[in-house]
Order: structure tokens, then C-alpha cells, then sequence
């Protein structure tokens, strides 16, 4: 009964609902037109029309009052009417300001031309075994990472190695500094046409400088040194790689030249797109190529020499990792390469040094800027006025030492005055008679005799001219680019490599350096696979790698590599410096501007900004800022929200490496290491020293035990006491069984 009940229930509540339903008007399904969706069709409708077929006139009323309606004319106030940004290249750029865009680095991922990583992978390195290729790599890293010095290649396969392991960052490294200093000149007047380019790699920064410039740059002059007695083999490969680059064959000159005839010009046009599709063509089946090529059929605009030329002057000179050769010749190497290579730079030209980001990188650029514009020299000299360099100029300066006046200056006066009258008649009375002998002899003098050799190219000076300004006219004068934002002692500089290797000590020591991070290309990829190269390093082991796990196996098997990128980043300390012109009014600029000098430093032009040294650190409304500031110190700038909107945005957004112009709240210098803790380190690198070389002869040597004094010093015993228990080991004998000596090597006594 009481199920009988339910089932009655639940029935009359389904009718009820079915009546309802009934009751209810439905509007009818509309057909699908497609014609009214926006992602098939441009839309031209106002927001307004586009709402109405979704909201009844009250719904769309109400919206308008609540939220209103934005009106069709209004966009955004950081891009044009055309949608183009107002500066910058991407939005976030656009919201910067003037000054702060100005300051940025270019922070994007570089990228190796895809002709250039072709003929690295297909014609350089699979000429090579790629098993001794990557032992080989794993040496030069090892090498590199003991001694944090390049060293010259010289075998082929030390030659490939090189490319490998060096040439992706070194390129990267170089494009970036160019670009800034690009930026700084100017695009428009930034065009250098007599170049040369020093380093160990393949022209490195020349294949840079190349892409930066662009398919159509011509300049009269390209020269390219290689460092290293032997450096055919990176000559070769350097000129494949300069192949693969336009502005390496192009002529420069016209494409068609003026012809009155219609018909002959559109002939010749015709012929060039033929030519051009020819070419296309051909460099397409020689980047497919794989194998060895001939470099000599190749012909290149860059001379790639085997010297330095020492008659010739250059508009633009790179250094890249060639400074010091050996760290025990430093700073002695730094100086004569760098004086070597200064007498090339042309009035108005720009060096640009390049080196590794590491401790021995930093202190040979500091040290070159030390040479360059000696600080010690002008300590209290502030803002970016250019230095002398002495030993580059014509004029040397002479410091003239006053005698003490022990008498009267009339009665010297009056003595000179003697002297000279007595000396004059005496002189006159000579040469009259020396005169008449040599023109009755010769003849008289014209004035063409008279004239010196090349005296139209000397200076002439008025003869009312003091000896001290006819002596001190220096004429070379060099300042700092980038990325110094000063002229003073640099803030970080230890003076010496060694500094950096004592463990034991409470010192923190920085050092300056960027980074950039390069996009990988394939042969990259490839190479840094297996055991040697995908594993991390272990210093302690002899080989840098020591013992894999099973797990650690487990892990590089298969395909790819555990936490492989297909980027990669490098660090690089770097310097800029150009040479000013050394006609007299910019010489006489120069010194006014050094003897009126107040001193006081123009934060508003951009040398002057500060350069921010690590990323910044962005805390809660709040960014810190470590900087080095125009004043010549390491400074931590704090730049809150309540500086401003404005200010606030663009800290957050800055990075390493950006001048940063918009000041800060808050600026705390950090202390410099003083005369005394440099002392202790002193102590402490001689100590460290004598530890390091007694167990390095610990694990050589083993211990010899004598039973007299003669037995111990005897050299020649302890050698015969070694070779015995060589000969007596299983292993000696096994080997010896095995390669079938003619000899029992137990019985040979070397006769």
C-alpha cells in the first residue's frame, strides 16, 4: 500500500511538470548562419551591434549604464593611429621611458646564421671522429677551466675542437659588443672602413661585424690576425666561414651600369636575377655538401694575415681573448700586446677588448684600462674627459725643474745679456767667413735647398712658442665607451689573477662581466651528448669527470639529454675605448676642458649613467640595484614605488648589464678592500702556494725510505727500485705476453 502510494506521487509530479512546460512559450531554434561569427569574416560591426543579438534592450541598457562603453576612435596611448608601436620594438618597450630605452642592452637570444652553423657542422667538424672530437673538446674545457686562459690550436683536430667548444659564445659574445657600440655612435654614422681583427679563433669578430653591418657593407681595408706560429689550419677554417658571408664577395660596385638603350638595360637586369638564382642554387648544393672543401678556389674580401702590419692604421681594431697568452706573464703580456696594437689605431677610431668572464678575463681588461687611461695619473679628475696615452703620442711631455735663484734675477739678466752679445759677434764673424768660402766654392744657396724633407707635413709653430708647449703637445688621447661609466680607478680591480685562487680568506671578491645567452644550433646539440660532455664537472678527479653511477648511466641512454636547453649562456667582460682626433682644436678642447674642469659630474649625458652589475633584485614595493656608479664607486641603489610610477616600472624591468638613468632614493657605497687586507691576502696566496705544491709532489712521488743518506738522495737507485716493481707487477708481464717481444723485457738490459 505504501509503495502503491509513491509510485502515484512521483507520476502526478511528472504530469505537473509537463504541464508547465506546456504552458511556457519557447522560442524556436534558429538556424546556424555562419555569416555572423567574427572568426570567419572581418568584423566591421560596433560593440554595441555585436551585444544586442545576444542581450535583450533592458539587459543592454543596463550594461551601458553600469559599465559603459568604450568609443570606437579611442586606442592605445603606446602605439600609433597605424597600431605601430610609439618606440621601441615590442610592447614592453614602448611603455619605457626615453632615457631608459636608451640605456638597454639588447637582452634577446642570439642566434648563429643558419649558412654559417651549416658549414661548421657539415665541412669543419664531421671531418672529425666524434668520439675524439668530444675527448678533445673535454680537454679544452678542462683546460680552460684550470687555467681560464685560450691557448693557439694548431693540429686540425685541435683546430675543430676549438670551433666547437669556443666559437658559438665567442660569436655571441662579440655581436653584442659590437651592437652597443653600434648604438653608441650611431647606426647612420657608424661605418668603419679599415678594420682588423686579432684573436685565436676563425675571425670571430670579423664574421660578427659582418652580420652587424650588413650583405651590402664594402669597406676599403679587412684584416684578420690569427694568433699562433702555426695557424694554417685556422686560417683554412676561417676562410670557409668568411665564404658563407655576402659582404665577403660583394664587389661594391653598380649591378647595372647607365646605358641609353632601354632594351640593353632590361637585358643586363635579366641576366643578373639568372645569375643571382644560379647562385642560390649552387649555395644551396654546397650547404647540403658534407666533406672536406678547397679553400683555395674560395675568394674572400678579409685578408688573413700571419703578422701584425705596423705601417698601417685601422678605424676599428678587435681584440678577442689574445691579450695574455700565460697568466705567470701577467701583467707583462697585457702591456706589450696592448702598446703593440694601439700604434694601429687611427685618430677617431675605437679598440673593443673582449675576454672571458672569469677572474683572469676581468683583471687583463682592467688591466688594459689601467694602460690606457692611467687613473693614478688624474685622481681627482671626475667625468669622461679623454686621457693621454704617452707612449703612443709624437710628443713626449718633460717635466723642467726651476734652479734656486741663490743671486738676483737683474744681475742674471744682465749676464745673459753679455753672453749672448759676445757669442752673437763671435758667431757672425765666423759664419760671414764660412759663408764666403762655401759660395765661392758652390755657389749661392736657393730657397728649395733651404726647405727640409717633408716639411709641408710638419707642424709649424709661431716663433714666440715656449719649449714647454712645443714638448708637451701630446696628441693621442683615448676614453672610455663602455661599459665604464667613469674615468677612475675601477672599483673591483685586484691587480693581479692570483687574488681570486686563495680559499681560506673573508674577503668577497667581484669582478665584473655580462651575460648572453646564445640559441643552439645543431652541431651543438650533438656534440654534447654521452658521458664526457653531459655530465657534470668534478675538479677533484684527475680525467674532470670521476665515477658515473648506474643511475647516472641509466639517465644519459636513449635519446636527448637530462635537462638539455637548446640554449645556452656565456659570461664576457669587455671594454670600449676610442681615440680622439688629433687635430689642434680638438687638442686645444681637450686641455681647456681638463684645466677648467669643475669637477662635477653631468648625470644627464648618457656616458655618465650608471651600469647595473648583477640582476636586480625586486622585493616588495621596491627594486635593489647593485651599480657602479659615475663616481667610481659599487654602489646599491634602492628605487621604491614612491619614487614614482614611472621610475618603478622601468626598475622593475631593467636587467644586467643596463645603464640606468633615473636615479634612486637611497645610494650606499661599498667599502673598497684597504692596503692592509690586500697584505694579509699576500701572506695567504704564498702559504696557499708552498700547501698546493707539496701535494701535487705527494701525489706524484711517493715516499722513499733509505737506510742511508747516499740511498735517499740517490736519484738514479729510486728510479731502478720503480722500474723493478713495474717490471715484477701482473699487469707488466700479461701486456708483455701479449705483445710477442722478440725480447724476454725482464732479461733486456738495454744493450
Amino acid at each position: 500500500m505504501l509503495r502503491g502510494r509513491i509510485i502515484l506521487r512521483t507520476n502526478l509530479r511528472s504530469i505537473g511538470a509537463f504541464v508547465r512546460y506546456l504552458s511556457t512559450a519557447h522560442r524556436a531554434p534558429k538556424h546556424n548562419n555562419f555569416e555572423e561569427y567574427d572568426f570567419l569574416m572581418e568584423e566591421t560591426r560596433s560593440p554595441k551591434d555585436i551585444v544586442k543579438d545576444y542581450l535583450s534592450q533592458q539587459e543592454l541598457d543596463e550594461y551601458v549604464k553600469k559599465e559603459g562603453m568604450r568609443p570606437p576612435q579611442e586606442h592605445s596611448k603606446f602605439r600609433n593611429e597605424d597600431g605601430t608601436f610609439i618606440k621601441g620594438n615590442t610592447s614592453a618597450e614602448a611603455r619605457l621611458d626615453d632615457r631608459t630605452l636608451l640605456g638597454k642592452l639588447d637582452h634577446s637570444i642570439a642566434r648563429l646564421p643558419d649558412s654559417i652553423a651549416k658549414v661548421i657542422e657539415n665541412n669543419i667538424l664531421k671531418l672529425s671522429v666524434p668520439a675524439r672530437l668530444r675527448h678533445t673538446v673535454m680537454e679544452v674545457y678542462q683546460s680552460m677551466s684550470k687555467n681560464q686562459i685560450q691557448k693557439a690550436p694548431i693540429a686540425p683536430l685541435h683546430c675543430n675542437a676549438h670551433i666547437a667548444a669556443f666559437f658559438l659564445q665567442d660569436y655571441s659574445h662579440a655581436s653584442q659588443v659590437l651592437s652597443e657600440l653600434q648604438r653608441r655612435v650611431g647606426k647612420d654614422k657608424f661605418n668603419p672602413q679599415r678594420v682588423l681583427d686579432i684573436g685565436y679563433g676563425p675571425a670571430t669578430g670579423m664574421v660578427a661585424l659582418n652580420e652587424i653591418m650588413g650583405d651590402s657593407w664594402v669597406p676599403k681595408e679587412k684584416d684578420s690576425y690569427i694568433v699562433g706560429r702555426r695557424n694554417d689550419e685556422m686560417k683554412k677554417r676561417a676562410k670557409l666561414i668568411l665564404s658563407r658571408q655576402l659582404n665577403e664577395n660583394y664587389s661594391g660596385k653598380e649591378e647595372v651600369a647607365d646605358v641609353e638603350d632601354v632594351k640593353g638595360e632590361e637585358l643586363a637586369k635579366e641576366e643578373l636575377v639568372k645569375e643571382e638564382e644560379e647562385e642560390t642554387a649552387s649555395a644551396t648544393e654546397e650547404n647540403d655538401y658534407i666533406g672536406p672543401v678547397d679553400v683555395r678556389r674560395l675568394n674572400i674580401r678579409t685578408k688573413l694575415r700571419n703578422t701584425l702590419p705596423m705601417a698601417k692604421t685601422y678605424d676599428l681594431i678587435i681584440i678577442h681573448s689574445s691579450l695574455l697568452s700565460k697568466e705567470f706573464n701577467f701583467p707583462k703580456d697585457v702591456d706589450e700586446n696592448l702598446h703593440m696594437v694601439l700604434k694601429l689605431l687611427a685618430p677617431g677610431g675605437h679598440i673593443v677588448l673582449i675576454e672571458r668572464g672569469n677572474a683572469v678575463g676581468f683583471e687583463t681588461i682592467a688591466r688594459a684600462r689601467q694602460v690606457m687611461i692611467r687613473p693614478e695619473a688624474h685622481r681627482h679628475e671626475m667625468g669622461k674627459i679623454p686621457r693621454p696615452y704617452i707612449k703612443g703620442s709624437k710628443g713626449k711631455p718633460q717635466r723642467f725643474q726651476k734652479e734656486p735663484q741663490y743671486t738676483d734675477d737683474q744681475h742674471i739678466m744682465f749676464e745673459e745679456e753679455l753672453d749672448l752679445r759676445e757669442a752673437m759677434e763671435k758667431a757672425r764673424a765666423e759664419g760671414e767667413e764660412f759663408e764666403k768660402e762655401l759660395n765661392e766654392k758652390y755657389g749661392d744657396v736657393t730657397e728649395e735647398e733651404l726647405k727640409f724633407e717633408g716639411e709641408e707635413e710638419m707642424e709649424l709653430f709661431d716663433a714666440d712658442t715656449s719649449v714647454e708647449d712645443l714638448v708637451d703637445k701630446v696628441d693621442y688621447h683615448l676614453s672610455v665607451i663602455a661599459p665604464c661609466a667613469h674615468h677612475r680607478r675601477c672599483p673591483l680591480q685586484m691587480g693581479d689573477p692570483k687574488y681570486y685562487k686563495i680559499s681560506n680568506h673573508k674577503h668577497r671578491m667581484n669582478f665584473c662581466s655580462f651575460s648572453k645567452v646564445t640559441k643552439r644550433p645543431d652541431y651543438t646539440m650533438q656534440l654534447k651528448k654521452g658521458t664526457k660532455l653531459a655530465v657534470p664537472w668534478d675538479k677533484s678527479a684527475d680525467d674532470g669527470i670521476g665515477k658515473i653511477t648506474r643511475g647516472q648511466r641509466k639517465q644519459l641512454s636513449g635519446s636527448g639529454r637530462p635537462g638539455g636547453n637548446d640554449t645556452e649562456s656565456g659570461s664576457y667582460s669587455y671594454l670600449i675605448v676610442q681615440r680622439s682626433l688629433n687635430d689642434p682644436e680638438t687638442i686645444k678642447r681637450i686641455e681647456e676642458l681638463r684645466s677648467f674642469s669643475d669637477n662635477v659630474v653631468d648625470h644627464s649625458q648618457q656616458s655618465n649613467w650608471p651600469r647595473i652589475l648583477a640582476n636586480p633584485q625586486k622585493l616588495k614595493k621596491n627594486v635593489r640595484m647593485t651599480v657602479c656608479s659615475a663616481e667610481g664607486n659599487i654602489e646599491t641603489w634602492q628605487i621604491p614605488k614612491s619614487l614614482g610610477k614611472q621610475v618603478y616600472h622601468d626598475a622593475r624591468k631593467s636587467a644586467w648589464g643596463d645603464l640606468w638613468p633615473l636615479g634612486a632614493k637611497t645610494k650606499t657605497v661599498k667599502n673598497r678592500l684597504s692596503s692592509e687586507a690586500k697584505e694579509e691576502l699576500d701572506f695567504l696566496y704564498k702559504t696557499t702556494k708552498k700547501t698546493f705544491l707539496k701535494e701535487q709532489q705527494r701525489k706524484v712521488w711517493k715516499k722513499k725510505v733509505g737506510t742511508s743518506a747516499h740511498e735517499f738522495d740517490d736519484g738514479f737507485l729510486a728510479t731502478e727500485i720503480m722500474a723493478s716493481q713495474l717490471e715484477a707487477s701482473k699487469k707488466y708481464r700479461s701486456q708483455g705476453r701479449k705483445a710477442k717481444f722478440d725480447v724476454d723485457p725482464s732479461q733486456f738490459d738495454g744493450n
